[in-house]
């Protein structure tokens, strides 16, 4: 494998988990929801995950509980800011938090017991490699892109969740139930969340670390805003935050020199110029985004 092929291999690859949580938070955001809780819902995923996949040894049964795990915890969002009417914003970083703390915390309490039965080796990347050696999770990944848009440029249940995000008062007037819609969209975005952290603890690195989601689930935030809010400029956004990734460990690996800490920052100051660069134009958010109802 020559350089340009190996380079879009890892961009790929390290983009997978944020395609996977951005695809979900695109949904959920169309409803009219913003979601800060997705680095909680994959690092849910991630724990759970790996957890599921060492005591079974499969990991297509610790993908299923990240899924599980991911949509339990939106689920929880949902409740938050659907029923109690709480800040989207504040519901959103408190699941963080609290996602942090208890996987952390389970972690070490079961540390011991995963090096003494050395289960991590179960966690193995067995899923088949293809094309540029990406595994089942990847390509699930990337047919996600041409489903979410069909869901929702083309499909009616599409049309309704975007209305619901535009204005809820007349999608509630025509006949939709917005609450509903939205819980729906959430469970779908905590799903997707779950299993992008699943990718990273069951394939990506086949282990578990505190906080091993690194600040993912808010890359995937800003993946959806680069991407104007549409499945194919996510996907982009995602692939461009990926070869980010890969270019720092590309230039780690050939040993540069450069002080470790500005390779560590190179990708999230991408992001946050690529950030920058998308607010100065209209970023086609929808209209009710983050506003209670």
């Amino acid at each position: 494998m020559d350089l340009a092929q190996e380079f879009t291999s890892a961009a790929f690859r390290i983009g997978t988990p944020l395609l996977l949580a951005a695809m979900g938070e695109l949904i959920l955001e169309r409803a009219g929801v913003l979601n800060l809780g997705i680095e909680g819902a994959m690092l849910f995923g991630a724990f759970f995950g790996f957890v599921a996949g060492w005591g079974t040894g499969s990991p297509l049964l610790g993908a299923a509980a990240a899924l599980l795990a991911g949509a339990a915890l939106a689920a929880l969002l949902a409740v938050m800011v659907l029923r109690v009417k709480a800040d989207q914003i504040v519901a959103g970083m408190a699941l963080n938090l609290a996602a942090l703390g208890i996987t952390g915390t389970a972690y070490r309490a079961l540390e011991n017991h995963f090096l003494r039965s050395g289960g991590a080796s179960l966690l193995a990347p067995t899923f088949a490699p293809v094309l540029f050696e990406q595994t089942l999770l990847t390509w699930a990944a990337l047919l996600s892109v041409p489903l979410v848009w069909y869901y929702l440029e083309r499909s009616e249940r599409g049309l309704e969740l975007r209305a619901v995000g535009e204005n809820p008062a007349a999608a509630e007037a025509s006949g939709v139930n917005v609450s509903a819609c939205r819980f729906k969209a959430a469970l779908a975005a905590g799903a997707f969340a779950g299993l992008g952290g699943a990718f990273l603890s069951l394939s990506q690195t086949a282990s578990f670390s505190s906080n091993c989601t690194n600040g993912r689930g808010f890359v995937a935030l800003a993946a959806v805003v680069l991407g104007r809010y549409s499945a194919w400029g996510t996907a982009a956004a995602c692939l461009f935050f990926g070869a980010a990734f890969a270019a720092r460990d590309r230039f780690q690996a050939a040993g540069w020199n450069v002080q470790p800490e500005v390779l560590e920052m190179l990708p999230y100051v991408l992001t946050l110029l690529a950030l920058v660069f998308a607010l100065r134009r209209r970023t086609g958010a929808p209209a009710a985004l983050g506003k209670p109802y």
